[in-house]
């Protein structure tokens, strides 16, 4: 009997260190699991972190450009309205002047000589001059003193100097209104001074 017990202490002892062996085991295994799963865990919250951290930063960026479109569009706009500013100041300046010429004692001599001109570029037919109603007198004593026959009517619209000669006969219009050229340099101006902001 002492025998059995011992044989029995053999087996109890060896199912033991079995049992322990698997608890060892199982216990390795579970905390192998754990790891894997804190680990899987924390790559999954540093996932949605870095999810979270990119959407802030395409909506900084998102909002950071339109505020920037938005300062870009705005000081264009400004210096478009500052040019046309300072363009239409400048040509209210030389209409001012212009003005003044018309009043002065040389604008009869110039007046004189460009309609002589404007006759012989005109040539032959039915010649018509427009003029401001203020240049009337001043373009018949002209068709007096050049002994030239055209017709002499009031323009419908403020000139500021100069005239408009026309050719019935031929269709064709000469343009040497002071209104004329001063929109025409305006218009060539803005195109040989273009503002480009890039």
């Amino acid at each position: 009997m002492e025998r059995t017990i011992e044989k029995l202490g053999k087996f109890s002892e060896m199912v033991m260190q079995d049992a322990y062996r698997k608890k060892k085991e199982r216990v390795r295994q579970a905390e192998k699991e754990k790891q894997e799963i804190i680990a899987s865990s924390e790559i999954q919250y540093l996932q949605k972190a870095y999810e979270k951290i990119q959407d802030a930063v395409r909506r900084f960026e998102k909002q950071y450009n339109e505020e920037i479109s938005k300062a870009v569009v705005e000081s264009k706009e400004a210096m478009f309205n500052r040019r046309d500013e300072i363009i239409g100041s400048v040509f209210a300046n030389v209409k001012k002047r212009l003005e003044e010429f018309v009043r002065e004692k040389d604008y009869p001599v110039w007046i004189e000589k460009a309609l002589g001109s404007a006759l012989r570029e005109a040539g032959e037919g039915k010649i018509s001059v427009t003029v401001d109603e203020e240049d009337l007198e001043l373009f018949k004593e002209i068709r007096t003193r050049l002994g030239a026959d055209f017709d002499i009517s009031e323009s419908d619209e403020p000139v500021i100097g100069g005239f408009l000669v026309m050719n019935r006969d031929k269709g064709l219009i000469w343009n040497y209104t002071f209104v004329n050229r001063l929109n025409r340099e305006r218009a060539s101006f803005l195109e040989r001074i273009p503002l480009s902001i890039e």
